[in-house]
Protein backbone atom coordinates (compact mmCIF):
# COMPACT_ATOMS: atom_id res chain seq x y z
CA UNK A 1 0.00 0.00 0.00
CA UNK A 2 1.11 3.31 -0.80
CA UNK A 3 1.93 5.69 1.19
CA UNK A 4 0.52 9.13 2.11
CA UNK A 5 4.09 10.36 2.70
CA UNK A 6 5.10 9.16 -0.65
CA UNK A 7 5.94 11.79 -3.41
CA UNK A 8 2.53 12.74 -4.96
CA UNK A 9 0.73 15.16 -7.10
CA UNK A 10 -2.84 16.45 -5.78
CA UNK A 11 -4.93 18.00 -8.31
CA UNK A 12 -8.02 19.90 -7.36
CA UNK A 13 -7.89 20.44 -4.37
CA UNK A 14 -9.80 22.74 -2.35
CA UNK A 15 -8.17 25.56 0.09
CA UNK A 16 -9.67 25.69 3.04
CA UNK A 17 -8.22 29.14 4.49
CA UNK A 18 -10.95 31.80 2.89
CA UNK A 19 -14.25 31.19 2.20
CA UNK A 20 -14.20 31.03 -1.70
CA UNK A 21 -13.04 27.65 -1.36
CA UNK A 22 -10.71 27.56 -4.35
CA UNK A 23 -11.31 24.42 -5.87
CA UNK A 24 -8.48 24.01 -8.56
CA UNK A 25 -5.06 24.24 -6.41
CA UNK A 26 -2.38 21.33 -7.71
CA UNK A 27 -0.53 20.62 -4.25
CA UNK A 28 2.82 18.37 -4.49
CA UNK A 29 3.58 16.05 -1.02
CA UNK A 30 7.19 15.38 -0.79
CA UNK A 31 7.57 13.15 2.52
CA UNK A 32 4.67 15.28 4.31
CA UNK A 33 5.97 18.26 3.34
CA UNK A 34 3.65 20.21 1.13
CA UNK A 35 4.20 22.42 -2.09
CA UNK A 36 1.50 24.70 -3.95
CA UNK A 37 2.42 23.77 -7.61
CA UNK A 38 -0.67 25.97 -9.23
CA UNK A 39 -3.06 28.57 -8.42
CA UNK A 40 -2.36 29.30 -4.52
CA UNK A 41 -2.82 33.04 -3.70
CA UNK A 42 -0.37 34.45 -1.07
CA UNK A 43 -2.46 33.03 1.97
CA UNK A 44 -2.85 29.33 0.65
CA UNK A 45 1.09 29.17 0.17
CA UNK A 46 1.57 30.71 3.71
CA UNK A 47 -0.81 27.86 5.35
CA UNK A 48 -0.02 24.38 2.74
CA UNK A 49 3.39 25.14 3.06
CA UNK A 50 3.94 26.01 6.85
CA UNK A 51 6.22 23.76 9.01
CA UNK A 52 3.85 22.38 11.64
CA UNK A 53 5.94 22.35 14.83
CA UNK A 54 6.11 19.84 17.09
CA UNK A 55 4.19 19.87 20.08
CA UNK A 56 2.52 17.91 22.52
CA UNK A 57 -0.50 18.22 24.71
CA UNK A 58 -0.34 20.44 27.95
CA UNK A 59 -1.89 20.95 31.06
CA UNK A 60 -0.52 24.32 32.69
CA UNK A 61 2.50 23.97 30.06
CA UNK A 62 3.69 20.43 30.79
CA UNK A 63 3.44 18.03 28.38
CA UNK A 64 1.07 15.19 28.99
CA UNK A 65 -0.27 12.39 27.20
CA UNK A 66 -3.43 12.81 25.22
CA UNK A 67 -5.65 10.55 27.81
CA UNK A 68 -4.37 12.67 30.53
CA UNK A 69 -5.33 16.04 28.78
CA UNK A 70 -8.71 14.86 27.63
CA UNK A 71 -9.61 13.77 31.28
CA UNK A 72 -8.12 17.11 32.64
CA UNK A 73 -10.54 19.55 30.06
CA UNK A 74 -13.63 16.57 30.65
CA UNK A 75 -13.26 17.25 34.59
CA UNK A 76 -13.16 20.83 33.75
CA UNK A 77 -16.49 21.18 31.82
CA UNK A 78 -18.31 18.81 34.01
CA UNK A 79 -17.67 21.48 37.36
CA UNK A 80 -18.38 24.42 34.66
CA UNK A 81 -21.58 26.24 35.60
CA UNK A 82 -21.31 28.28 32.35
CA UNK A 83 -18.67 26.89 30.00
CA UNK A 84 -18.41 29.43 26.91
CA UNK A 85 -17.04 27.50 23.23
CA UNK A 86 -15.66 30.28 21.10
CA UNK A 87 -13.19 30.79 18.81
CA UNK A 88 -15.37 27.52 17.07
CA UNK A 89 -13.07 27.57 13.91
CA UNK A 90 -13.50 23.89 12.39
CA UNK A 91 -14.83 22.34 9.76
CA UNK A 92 -18.83 20.83 9.64
CA UNK A 93 -17.90 17.91 11.47
CA UNK A 94 -15.83 19.46 14.12
CA UNK A 95 -19.16 22.23 14.48
CA UNK A 96 -21.13 19.20 14.70
CA UNK A 97 -19.02 17.82 17.63
CA UNK A 98 -18.48 21.41 18.95
CA UNK A 99 -22.37 21.60 19.36
CA UNK A 100 -22.74 17.98 20.90
CA UNK A 101 -20.08 19.03 23.48
CA UNK A 102 -22.08 21.99 24.36
CA UNK A 103 -25.29 20.06 24.41
CA UNK A 104 -23.75 18.37 27.23
CA UNK A 105 -22.28 20.52 28.84
CA UNK A 106 -24.36 23.07 28.62
CA UNK A 107 -22.52 25.89 27.04
CA UNK A 108 -22.71 29.09 25.01
CA UNK A 109 -21.87 28.87 21.33
CA UNK A 110 -20.21 32.11 20.24
CA UNK A 111 -17.56 32.21 16.88
CA UNK A 112 -14.61 34.38 16.75
CA UNK A 113 -16.44 36.37 14.29
CA UNK A 114 -19.51 36.04 15.66
CA UNK A 115 -19.98 40.22 15.75
CA UNK A 116 -19.43 40.78 11.68
CA UNK A 117 -21.77 37.81 11.48
CA UNK A 118 -24.67 38.49 13.74
CA UNK A 119 -24.42 42.20 12.01
CA UNK A 120 -25.90 40.04 8.95
CA UNK A 121 -27.46 37.60 10.37
CA UNK A 122 -29.80 40.49 12.05
CA UNK A 123 -31.25 42.19 9.02
CA UNK A 124 -31.96 38.72 7.85
CA UNK A 125 -33.99 37.71 10.51
CA UNK A 126 -35.60 41.62 10.32
CA UNK A 127 -36.53 42.22 6.53
CA UNK A 128 -34.80 39.48 4.85
CA UNK A 129 -32.64 40.75 2.01
CA UNK A 130 -31.84 39.26 -2.15
CA UNK A 131 -28.80 37.54 -2.49
CA UNK A 132 -26.61 35.95 -5.26
CA UNK A 133 -24.67 33.34 -5.69
CA UNK A 134 -20.55 33.50 -6.40
CA UNK A 135 -21.55 31.43 -10.27
CA UNK A 136 -24.35 33.95 -10.63
CA UNK A 137 -21.95 36.47 -10.24
CA UNK A 138 -19.25 35.01 -12.11
CA UNK A 139 -21.87 34.52 -15.23
CA UNK A 140 -24.50 37.19 -15.08
CA UNK A 141 -23.10 40.46 -13.54
CA UNK A 142 -22.50 43.52 -16.05
CA UNK A 143 -22.24 45.74 -13.03
CA UNK A 144 -20.48 45.14 -9.64
CA UNK A 145 -20.40 47.75 -6.72
CA UNK A 146 -17.61 47.14 -4.00
CA UNK A 147 -19.36 48.97 -0.75
CA UNK A 148 -16.96 49.35 1.67
CA UNK A 149 -14.28 46.28 0.65
CA UNK A 150 -12.02 45.65 -2.04
CA UNK A 151 -12.51 42.27 -1.59
CA UNK A 152 -9.25 41.47 -2.74
CA UNK A 153 -7.46 41.98 0.49
CA UNK A 154 -9.46 39.13 2.44
CA UNK A 155 -10.58 37.26 -1.06
CA UNK A 156 -7.30 37.05 -2.97
CA UNK A 157 -8.18 35.26 -5.43
CA UNK A 158 -11.84 37.08 -6.12
CA UNK A 159 -11.19 38.70 -9.12
CA UNK A 160 -9.43 36.31 -10.25
CA UNK A 161 -11.77 33.62 -10.19
CA UNK A 162 -14.98 35.41 -10.55
CA UNK A 163 -15.05 38.96 -12.07
CA UNK A 164 -12.05 38.43 -15.45
CA UNK A 165 -12.19 34.52 -15.63
CA UNK A 166 -13.89 33.53 -18.61
CA UNK A 167 -16.08 32.20 -20.26
CA UNK A 168 -19.39 33.16 -19.23
CA UNK A 169 -23.18 31.38 -19.10
CA UNK A 170 -24.69 34.95 -20.15
CA UNK A 171 -22.15 35.97 -22.63
CA UNK A 172 -20.30 38.74 -20.85
CA UNK A 173 -16.74 39.75 -22.71
CA UNK A 174 -14.03 39.79 -20.32
CA UNK A 175 -13.69 43.57 -20.36
CA UNK A 176 -17.77 43.84 -20.36
CA UNK A 177 -18.43 44.62 -16.58
CA UNK A 178 -17.97 47.87 -14.59
CA UNK A 179 -16.37 47.92 -11.06
CA UNK A 180 -17.30 50.59 -8.57
CA UNK A 181 -15.85 51.04 -5.53
CA UNK A 182 -17.66 53.09 -2.47
CA UNK A 183 -15.54 53.44 0.39
CA UNK A 184 -11.88 54.71 1.43
CA UNK A 185 -8.88 52.60 2.23
CA UNK A 186 -9.19 50.09 -0.52
CA UNK A 187 -7.13 48.42 -2.53
CA UNK A 188 -8.55 48.85 -6.24
CA UNK A 189 -6.04 47.74 -8.27
CA UNK A 190 -7.62 44.28 -8.66
CA UNK A 191 -10.80 46.38 -10.41
CA UNK A 192 -8.74 47.28 -13.71
CA UNK A 193 -10.00 45.62 -16.20
CA UNK A 194 -7.40 42.71 -18.73
CA UNK A 195 -7.98 46.02 -21.25
CA UNK A 196 -6.94 48.25 -19.34
CA UNK A 197 -9.85 50.10 -17.63
CA UNK A 198 -9.92 51.33 -14.40
CA UNK A 199 -13.22 51.24 -11.93
CA UNK A 200 -14.79 53.91 -10.28
CA UNK A 201 -14.06 54.85 -6.54
CA UNK A 202 -16.39 57.09 -4.51
CA UNK A 203 -14.80 57.93 -1.80
CA UNK A 204 -15.98 58.23 1.85
CA UNK A 205 -15.04 57.18 5.18
CA UNK A 206 -16.54 53.85 7.13
CA UNK A 207 -18.94 56.71 9.10
CA UNK A 208 -20.34 57.96 5.99
CA UNK A 209 -20.99 54.48 3.80
CA UNK A 210 -24.57 54.38 5.34
CA UNK A 211 -24.84 58.36 4.81
CA UNK A 212 -23.82 57.29 1.16
CA UNK A 213 -26.27 54.54 -0.05
CA UNK A 214 -29.10 56.64 1.43
CA UNK A 215 -28.47 59.15 -1.34
CA UNK A 216 -28.11 56.41 -3.63
CA UNK A 217 -31.74 55.29 -2.85
CA UNK A 218 -32.90 58.97 -2.60
CA UNK A 219 -32.02 59.70 -5.91
CA UNK A 220 -33.28 56.84 -7.60
CA UNK A 221 -36.38 57.97 -6.26
CA UNK A 222 -35.93 61.28 -7.21
CA UNK A 223 -35.70 62.85 -4.12
CA UNK A 224 -34.26 66.72 -3.56
CA UNK A 225 -31.02 66.37 -2.04
CA UNK A 226 -29.71 69.38 -0.44
CA UNK A 227 -26.71 70.26 -1.48
CA UNK A 228 -24.82 71.56 1.60
CA UNK A 229 -25.41 68.03 3.02
CA UNK A 230 -23.27 66.31 0.58
CA UNK A 231 -19.69 67.33 -1.27
CA UNK A 232 -20.78 68.56 -4.67
CA UNK A 233 -17.67 65.98 -6.18
CA UNK A 234 -19.31 63.01 -4.47
CA UNK A 235 -22.80 63.99 -5.12
CA UNK A 236 -22.25 64.21 -8.68
CA UNK A 237 -20.33 61.01 -8.80
CA UNK A 238 -23.54 59.41 -7.07
CA UNK A 239 -25.73 60.31 -9.92
CA UNK A 240 -23.47 59.02 -12.71
CA UNK A 241 -23.68 55.68 -10.53
CA UNK A 242 -27.71 55.80 -10.62
CA UNK A 243 -27.75 56.37 -14.38
CA UNK A 244 -25.46 52.92 -14.68
CA UNK A 245 -27.53 51.09 -11.92
CA UNK A 246 -30.65 51.83 -14.24
CA UNK A 247 -28.77 50.63 -17.26
CA UNK A 248 -27.81 47.68 -16.19
CA UNK A 249 -28.53 43.97 -16.85
CA UNK A 250 -27.97 42.04 -13.38
CA UNK A 251 -26.28 44.09 -11.01
CA UNK A 252 -24.66 42.66 -7.86
CA UNK A 253 -23.80 44.64 -4.30
CA UNK A 254 -20.74 43.14 -2.75
CA UNK A 255 -19.88 43.93 1.03
CA UNK A 256 -17.80 42.08 3.50
CA UNK A 257 -19.79 42.77 7.63
CA UNK A 258 -16.58 42.41 9.21
CA UNK A 259 -15.33 45.70 7.09
CA UNK A 260 -18.08 47.74 8.80
CA UNK A 261 -17.87 49.49 12.11
CA UNK A 262 -19.08 46.88 14.46
CA UNK A 263 -21.34 49.28 16.25
CA UNK A 264 -24.15 49.86 12.99
CA UNK A 265 -22.76 47.22 10.83
CA UNK A 266 -26.26 45.86 11.14
CA UNK A 267 -27.69 49.37 9.97
CA UNK A 268 -25.46 49.84 6.98
CA UNK A 269 -26.21 46.67 5.96
CA UNK A 270 -29.99 47.51 6.16
CA UNK A 271 -29.57 50.16 4.08
CA UNK A 272 -27.91 48.01 0.99
CA UNK A 273 -30.08 45.38 1.57
CA UNK A 274 -33.39 47.70 1.38
CA UNK A 275 -32.09 49.37 -1.92
CA UNK A 276 -31.88 46.22 -3.54
CA UNK A 277 -34.98 45.31 -2.76
CA UNK A 278 -36.03 48.72 -4.60
CA UNK A 279 -33.84 48.15 -7.63
CA UNK A 280 -35.75 44.82 -8.07
CA UNK A 281 -38.82 46.51 -8.64
CA UNK A 282 -38.05 47.79 -12.42
CA UNK A 283 -34.48 45.61 -12.76
CA UNK A 284 -32.28 42.64 -11.21
CA UNK A 285 -30.08 43.26 -8.62
CA UNK A 286 -28.99 41.07 -5.49
CA UNK A 287 -26.46 41.39 -2.93
CA UNK A 288 -23.29 39.10 -2.14
CA UNK A 289 -22.27 39.65 1.84
CA UNK A 290 -18.40 37.43 1.61
CA UNK A 291 -17.10 36.57 5.32
CA UNK A 292 -17.38 33.28 7.44
CA UNK A 293 -13.43 33.11 6.97
CA UNK A 294 -12.29 30.48 9.99
CA UNK A 295 -15.05 28.10 9.29
CA UNK A 296 -17.71 31.05 10.22
CA UNK A 297 -20.01 30.40 7.86
CA UNK A 298 -19.56 26.19 8.48
CA UNK A 299 -20.62 26.36 11.86
CA UNK A 300 -23.09 28.97 11.45
CA UNK A 301 -24.78 26.38 9.45
CA UNK A 302 -24.39 23.84 11.46
CA UNK A 303 -25.40 25.94 14.36
CA UNK A 304 -28.78 26.64 12.75
CA UNK A 305 -29.48 22.81 11.24
CA UNK A 306 -28.81 21.77 14.78
CA UNK A 307 -30.45 23.71 17.05
CA UNK A 308 -32.79 26.43 14.72
CA UNK A 309 -30.23 29.40 15.85
CA UNK A 310 -27.78 30.96 14.05
CA UNK A 311 -25.07 30.39 16.75
CA UNK A 312 -25.00 32.32 20.21
CA UNK A 313 -26.95 29.87 21.40
CA UNK A 314 -27.13 28.82 25.24
CA UNK A 315 -27.57 25.30 26.03
CA UNK A 316 -27.31 25.55 30.19
CA UNK A 317 -30.60 24.76 30.76
CA UNK A 318 -31.18 21.61 28.70
CA UNK A 319 -32.27 23.10 25.31
CA UNK A 320 -30.57 25.88 22.95
CA UNK A 321 -31.67 29.20 23.87
CA UNK A 322 -30.84 32.10 21.41
CA UNK A 323 -29.38 35.77 22.74
CA UNK A 324 -27.88 37.61 19.69
CA UNK A 325 -26.79 40.13 22.33
CA UNK A 326 -25.78 38.79 25.39
CA UNK A 327 -24.12 35.69 24.04
CA UNK A 328 -21.75 37.32 22.56
CA UNK A 329 -18.06 36.31 22.98
CA UNK A 330 -16.77 39.71 24.52
CA UNK A 331 -19.87 40.74 26.27
CA UNK A 332 -20.21 37.20 28.72
CA UNK A 333 -15.95 37.49 29.19
CA UNK A 334 -16.05 41.60 30.27
CA UNK A 335 -19.04 40.41 32.79
CA UNK A 336 -17.24 36.91 33.94
CA UNK A 337 -20.39 35.27 33.26
CA UNK A 338 -18.11 32.09 31.55
CA UNK A 339 -16.57 30.06 34.34
CA UNK A 340 -14.58 27.53 31.37
CA UNK A 341 -13.50 28.28 28.37
CA UNK A 342 -12.99 25.80 25.33
CA UNK A 343 -11.26 28.12 22.63
CA UNK A 344 -11.39 26.31 18.78
CA UNK A 345 -9.12 27.53 16.03
CA UNK A 346 -8.15 24.80 13.24
CA UNK A 347 -7.21 27.35 10.86
CA UNK A 348 -5.29 30.26 12.24
CA UNK A 349 -2.56 30.25 14.40
CA UNK A 350 -2.69 34.04 15.10
CA UNK A 351 -5.99 33.99 16.44
CA UNK A 352 -5.89 36.08 19.84
CA UNK A 353 -6.99 33.65 22.93
CA UNK A 354 -8.98 36.02 25.12
CA UNK A 355 -7.81 36.70 28.49
CA UNK A 356 -9.91 35.15 31.24
CA UNK A 357 -9.28 34.12 35.08
CA UNK A 358 -11.61 31.08 34.00
CA UNK A 359 -9.86 27.66 33.42
CA UNK A 360 -9.55 27.79 29.57
CA UNK A 361 -8.97 24.86 27.20
CA UNK A 362 -7.21 25.21 23.87
CA UNK A 363 -7.64 23.34 20.65
CA UNK A 364 -5.46 24.63 17.94
CA UNK A 365 -3.08 24.22 14.88
CA UNK A 366 0.20 23.75 16.83
CA UNK A 367 2.22 26.77 17.31
CA UNK A 368 5.47 27.20 18.09
CA UNK A 369 4.78 28.68 21.27
CA UNK A 370 1.78 26.82 22.40
CA UNK A 371 -0.98 28.13 24.70
CA UNK A 372 0.83 28.24 27.55
CA UNK A 373 -2.03 30.21 29.74
CA UNK A 374 -4.15 27.80 28.83
CA UNK A 375 -4.91 25.19 31.36
CA UNK A 376 -4.84 22.34 28.79
CA UNK A 377 -3.78 22.70 25.16
CA UNK A 378 -4.63 20.41 22.36
CA UNK A 379 -2.68 20.57 18.99
CA UNK A 380 -5.10 20.09 16.24
CA UNK A 381 -4.70 18.49 12.50
CA UNK A 382 -6.26 21.12 9.69
CA UNK A 383 -8.90 20.37 7.91
CA UNK A 384 -8.20 20.22 3.86
CA UNK A 385 -4.95 19.21 4.82
CA UNK A 386 -4.04 16.85 8.36
CA UNK A 387 -7.99 15.06 7.56
CA UNK A 388 -10.40 15.35 5.26
CA UNK A 389 -13.85 17.60 5.73
CA UNK A 390 -16.08 19.59 4.57
CA UNK A 391 -16.20 23.35 4.54
CA UNK A 392 -19.87 25.55 3.56
CA UNK A 393 -18.31 28.50 0.89
CA UNK A 394 -19.34 31.88 1.62
CA UNK A 395 -22.47 32.19 -0.44
CA UNK A 396 -24.17 29.71 1.71
CA UNK A 397 -25.26 27.13 -1.09
CA UNK A 398 -22.27 24.91 -1.72
CA UNK A 399 -20.39 22.60 0.70
CA UNK A 400 -16.90 21.30 -0.73
CA UNK A 401 -15.03 18.40 0.22
CA UNK A 402 -11.33 18.80 2.05
CA UNK A 403 -8.64 16.38 1.41
CA UNK A 404 -6.11 14.45 3.44
CA UNK A 405 -2.83 15.48 1.95
CA UNK A 406 -0.18 14.45 4.55
CA UNK A 407 0.02 12.45 8.02
CA UNK A 408 1.74 13.74 10.58
CA UNK A 409 -0.31 11.72 13.22
CA UNK A 410 -2.10 15.15 14.57
CA UNK A 411 -5.62 14.04 15.35
CA UNK A 412 -8.50 16.25 13.65
CA UNK A 413 -10.58 18.48 16.50
CA UNK A 414 -13.65 16.78 15.84
CA UNK A 415 -12.06 13.74 17.53
CA UNK A 416 -10.95 14.97 20.16
CA UNK A 417 -13.58 17.11 20.97
CA UNK A 418 -15.47 13.95 20.92
CA UNK A 419 -12.93 12.30 23.42
CA UNK A 420 -13.79 14.87 25.68
CA UNK A 421 -18.02 14.28 25.60
CA UNK A 422 -17.52 10.72 26.36
CA UNK A 423 -15.27 11.25 29.08
CA UNK A 424 -17.21 13.44 30.88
Amino acid sequence: MTSISASKLYKDIACPFCTLLCDDLSIRNDKDKLTVERHGCAKAIKNFERNEPKVNPTIHGENVSMDEAVNHAASILRSAKQPLFAGSSTDVEGSRELMALAEKSGAILDHVHGDAMMNNTLVLQNKGWIMTTLAELKNRADLVIFIGTDASSRYPRFFERLIWDQPSLAGLKKNARDIVYIGDGMDTRSGTSPDGTKPSHIKCNNKEINETVSVIRALLNKVDIQTDSIKPRRLTALKRLCERILSAKYGVIVWDAAEFPASDGDIIIQTISELIKELNKSSRFAGLSLGGNNGGTSFMNVCAWQSGYPMRVNYSEGYPYYDPYSYSTKKILQENASDALLWLSSFDTSLGIPRTDAPTIVLSRPAKRPAHEAEVYFPIGVPGIDHRGNLMRTDNVVSLPLKKLRDIKLESGSEILNKIRQAI
